[in-house]
C-alpha cells in the first residue's frame, strides 16, 4: 500500500536592482567666434547655472538621480537617469509524492526547489522592468524640464558670442536687447 505525503518548499531572495536611460543630443550653436572662445563662453553660461567642470573639460550637474554632462568643445549634451533598489521576493510551492513510486522526497524537493528559482528569477525580472520603466520616465520628465533651459543656454552664448564679434569688428555704439522677443541689436561703427 502505498501512502502519499504533501511537502511545502518555499524561498526567498534579496537582491539590489539598478536601471538606467539616457539620451544624447547636439547643441546647435552658432560658430560667430572661434570654437575655444565658443566652449569658453559656453563653460561659463553652464557655471552660472549649477554645472561643474570635470577633469576632462566636461561640465557635469546633478539633479537627484539625474545627470546632465555637456561637452562644451563639441557641444554634445547626455542627460543620464539611474535608479537602484534593493528588492525582496518570496516564492512557495507545494507537491505531492509516493512513497513506493515514482521520485524520492529528496528528488522531489530538489525539482520543486528548481522550480521556485525560476519564479523567483520572473519576479525579479519584472521587478527590473519596473524599475528600468521609472528610470526612463524620470528621464523623460526631466527632459521636458531641461528643454527651456539649454535653449536659454544657446540663446544667451550666442547673444555673448555676437557681442564680442562686435567688439572685434569696430567700436560698439549702442547694444538693444528685447527679453520677450530674443532680438539683439547692435550698433558698430567700423
Amino acid at each position: 500500500m502505498s501512502r502519499a505525503y504533501r511537502i511545502t518548499v518555499k524561498e526567498s531572495d534579496t537582491r539590489h536592482l539598478k536601471a538606467g536611460d539616457e539620451i544624447c543630443t547636439q547643441l546647435e550653436i552658432l560658430e560667430i567666434l572661434p570654437p575655444e572662445d565658443m566652449a569658453t563662453l559656453l563653460k561659463e553660461e553652464l557655471k552660472k547655472r549649477g554645472f561643474e567642470e570635470q577633469g576632462d573639460g566636461t561640465m557635469l550637474r546633478k539633479d537627484g538621480e539625474l545627470t546632465v554632462k555637456v561637452d562644451p568643445c563639441s557641444g554634445e549634451v547626455t542627460v543620464k537617469a539611474e535608479t537602484e533598489e534593493t528588492v525582496s521576493q518570496e516564492a512557495k510551492r507545494e507537491a505531492t509524492g509516493f512513497n513506493d513510486v515514482g521520485p524520492s522526497e529528496k528528488s522531489l524537493r530538489d525539482r520543486v526547489k528548481d522550480q521556485l528559482k525560476t519564479d523567483l528569477d520572473k519576479k525579479f525580472e519584472q521587478e527590473q522592468s519596473r524599475l528600468q520603466g521609472k528610470a526612463t520616465e524620470q528621464l523623460e520628465k526631466h527632459l521636458s524640464d531641461l528643454q527651456p533651459e539649454i535653449s536659454e543656454v544657446v540663446n544667451q552664448v550666442t547673444r555673448d558670442a555676437l557681442k564680442q564679434k562686435a567688439q572685434q569688428m569696430g567700436t560698439v555704439k549702442e547694444i538693444s536687447e528685447d527679453a520677450e522677443s530674443g532680438s539683439l541689436t547692435i550698433k558698430v561703427e567700423v
